[in-house]
């Protein structure tokens, strides 16, 4: 099971030990919409082919869109207040901080708080450069460590103080280490692709309220959990507690209006989205190219009949006659593959939305046959993921119900793949 799996197995306890009103039925509907969604990003290879062939489409836009530095930074002066109006604020709290300090003899905590101080304010003057080195890395390495130790001493405003230049050295360090996996690491699955999505946004919450906040008050210390999150998220293996999870979900509800499995497998339903289309464009464009040969062909064939065919003529209708079939099975094998793509991408997007609303919404709609018939196509889905089972391999009552829920949801996938594109205009 991957991470995001585990966590919405997590979530989806919560919330069943949580919600006493909801209804059994619905609960059931969320939790089969989660487990879909979660074993189809676990078994993605079984629906929608290699993260690498998707990955390879979606970068560009990615690399363009997320690039961890605010627009405006690149007008950024030498002179950082005014566009940061609480480094004022902070500066003071951070002097009568290390002023505690030394009056509590702790000079030594307070030389390494100084220079951990001059060093984030120093990036947080320079937001477009703040992409670190190696040898930066250990150095904000090192001032966070003094910061978490000087951080257990200190109360109110300084305390605060402490935290706001934490959150920007781990602000620089994850956003290093993002454009470090754009540029330099190739994606491993989609429990990975969508980790890394996930610190992206997070990276990006935290990016604009630096740059919008009037004073030190203003950043909290969710600002900071969601960046240590961020760096939790791009390590091999990492590790969130329950309570870190639910924290973790609450904090996204509150910044983004998303519970956070809906706020997380976005991101892989937008990529596969994006990558149909490319499938699609490819899928028409090799059946153009074919249609005007099979159209020569048959003119070819019926002049060859007529004996009025040039030598030149006779060479181009055997040059087709041999690689047309080559072609039509290749055509053929695409269109299969792209329906298949087609009917898997729609139907998540409608287990997504299931995540992301309420029962009362599909009855506004005059959608609630819905409930019930996801819960079966959610499980045609989870027993393909679990036994590895293809396309051809499930029922023709079992395809076509997932078609039947595919179609439902078509307008709304398209959609939610073009806001991928939309970003980065």
């Amino acid at each position: 099971m991957g991470f995001w799996s585990s966590m919405g197995s997590r979530l989806s306890s919560f919330v069943s030990s949580a919600v006493s009103v909801a209804s059994r039925a619905w609960d059931s509907v969320k939790e089969t919409a989660a487990r879909t969604v979660s074993w189809m990003a676990d078994k993605a290879e079984t629906f929608v082919g290699s993260v690498k062939k998707v990955w390879d489409k979606v970068k560009p836009i990615i690399n363009n869109v997320i690039r961890p530095i605010v627009q405006t930074a690149a007008k950024l002066a030498t002179k950082v207040l005014p566009q940061f109006p609480w480094i004022g604020g902070a500066l003071n709290a951070l002097d009568r901080a290390l002023g505690l300090l030394v009056e509590w003899d702790k000079s030594d905590l307070a030389k390494r708080i100084s220079k951990a101080i001059e060093w984030a304010i120093k990036k947080a003057k320079a937001l477009k450069d703040i992409f670190l080195t190696p040898e930066e890395m250990e150095e904000a390495r090192r001032h966070e460590e003094a910061l978490r130790e000087a951080r257990s001493q200190m109360r109110g405003e300084a305390a605060l103080a402490i935290d706001l230049a934490s959150l920007i050295t781990h602000y620089a360090q994850l956003s290093t280490r993002i454009q470090d996996v754009l540029e330099n690491i190739q994606i491993n699955d989609f429990d990975h692709y969508l980790r890394l999505r996930a610190a992206q946004k997070l990276l990006k919450e935290t990016e604009q309220r630096l740059t919008r906040a009037q004073d030190i008050n203003v950043i909290t210390n969710d600002d900071l959990f969601l960046i240590e999150t961020g760096s939790e998220l791009l390590k091999p293996n990492p590790q969130l507690s329950d309570s870190a999870t639910q924290r973790l979900n609450d904090v996204v509800m509150a910044r983004f209006g998303q519970k956070l499995l809906p706020f997380v497998f976005e991101e892989m339903i937008m990529a596969w989205g994006y990558n149909l289309q490319a499938m699609e464009n490819e899928w028409k464009s090799l059946s153009e190219a074919l249609s005007k040969e099979e159209v020569l062909l048959r003119r070819l064939k019926i002049g060859e009949r007529l004996g009025d065919l040039s030598p030149e003529e006779a060479q181009m209708l055997s040059a087709l006659e041999a690689r047309l079939p080559a072609q039509q099975s290749e055509m053929e094998n695409k269109r299969k593959r792209t329906n298949e793509m087609r009917n898997y991408v729609f139907a998540a997007e409608g287990f997504l939305q299931l995540l992301e609303k309420e029962p009362g919404d599909f009855i506004a709609e005059g959608r609630d046959y819905l409930l019930e018939d996801s819960n079966a196509a959610g499980m045609i889905i989870i027993d393909c993921a679990q036994y590895g089972k293809t396309w051809e391999q499930l029922t023709f009552d079992e395809q076509s119900l997932i078609i039947d829920f595919a179609n439902i949801f078509e307008e709304a996938s398209r959609a939610r793949a073009q806001k991928l594109v939309e970003v980065a205009a």
